[in-house]
């Protein structure tokens, strides 16, 4: 079995990474220098941080295609580029080589084997994989030269799910996609979450990586700057902006407004006829707000954070400058 050989510590862990350097040939500067941390099975963890930060670098290591200088990764207590893990990890690139004079579903057949699946299960498979990524059904025997990148897009992830991975490796995985394949592969990434499977996500898109990971590091000149837990909400304060309708209220606006934000703890940025700005330091802080100001008589029509948590984190983090 794949686990028999792995310390019981290893096997809480679908990921660590400890001390890990890489330095590419005929540079002096470290693509990597000194990464560890953990991800923990089951987890959706984000990779966020300017260009050239050492992202990609860090994902093909995991993946056993990069040799690192020094330090070590254990994939579910085990090397990287051991073969039993490599059967056991999907992988999004985030610009793939396609075998263009292929259809859908002979690209899918050839990773359905090279994934050593049950021959047995193939079409089946295939077509759950298509179904998956929501490809139309009149494209899968079309060549891929014919093919738009966002659907090159969509099948570069079917790809990913043919193999029935336990770990995840997503570089970019919105990339060349419309708004409704952005959605997609949200609600693709919950599922997979939900089926027990483990994702690192590689992304600029960071309202989508806020969406879905449950943590995510933020890199910076080949080193992490911070480890940041979405579900707590404390990634950093942000301004609420929320309207509301002409209402009669028992006192003024500005005195029922600021007692609302009292009793929620949040600020009160500026207070208008119609609407307010305000000062919060997490997802349930804004929430309490909302309801303290419906309590006191203002019907909320909207509320919309002015900046989401990630990109003040990213904006923070970048100000003291970073390789691009």
């Amino acid at each position: 079995m794949f686990e028999d050989d792995v310390d019981a510590k290893d096997r809480q862990l679908a990921v660590a990474v400890t001390d890990l350097v890489k330095t590419y040939p005929g540079s002096d500067v470290c693509a990597l220098s000194g990464i560890s941390l953990s991800v923990e099975k089951g987890e959706i963890f984000g990779l966020i941080g300017p260009n050239g930060a050492g992202k990609t670098t860090l994902i093909g290591c995991l993946l056993g295609l990069l040799r690192p200088d020094s330090g070590s990764i254990k994939i579910f207590g085990k090397p990287a580029d051991s073969l039993s893990v490599r059967q056991i990890t999907g992988y999004v690139p985030e610009r793939s080589d396609f075998e263009y004079w292929m259809t859908a579903r002979q690209f899918l057949q050839y990773h359905h084997g090279l994934a050593r699946r049950e021959p047995k299960d193939r079409e089946r498979e295939i077509t759950e994989a298509l179904d998956a990524v929501e490809l139309s059904k009149s494209v899968w025997n079309r060549r891929l030269k014919t093919y738009s990148r966002g659907m090159l897009q969509r099948l570069n992830i079917a790809q990913m799910l043919i193999g029935k991975p336990r770990l995840a490796l997503l570089d970019e995985p919105t990339l060349g996609l419309d708004p409704i394949g952005v959605t997609l592969v949200r609600n693709l990434v919950k599922k997979m979450q939900e089926d027990g499977m483990t994702a690192i996500v590689n992304s600029h898109q960071l309202d989508e990586v806020e969406r879905v990971c449950d943590r995510v590091a933020f890199i910076k000149q080949g080193r992490i700057a911070s480890v940041e837990n979405l579900h707590s909400g404390a990634v950093s304060d942000y301004f609420l902006l929320v309207r509301w309708p002409e209402c009669q209220l028992n006192g003024s606006l500005n005195s029922v407004v600021a007692q609302a934000a009292g009793e929620a703890k949040a600020s009160v940025d500026e207070c208008h006829h119609q609407w307010g700005r305000f000062s919060v330091q997490s997802n349930q802080m804004a929430v309490q707000l909302i309801r303290r100001l419906v309590e006191h008589g203002l019907p909320v029509e909207e509320a919309v954070p002015e900046r989401a948590k990630l990109e003040e984190l990213f904006a923070s983090e970048s100000k003291a400058g970073g390789r691009q």
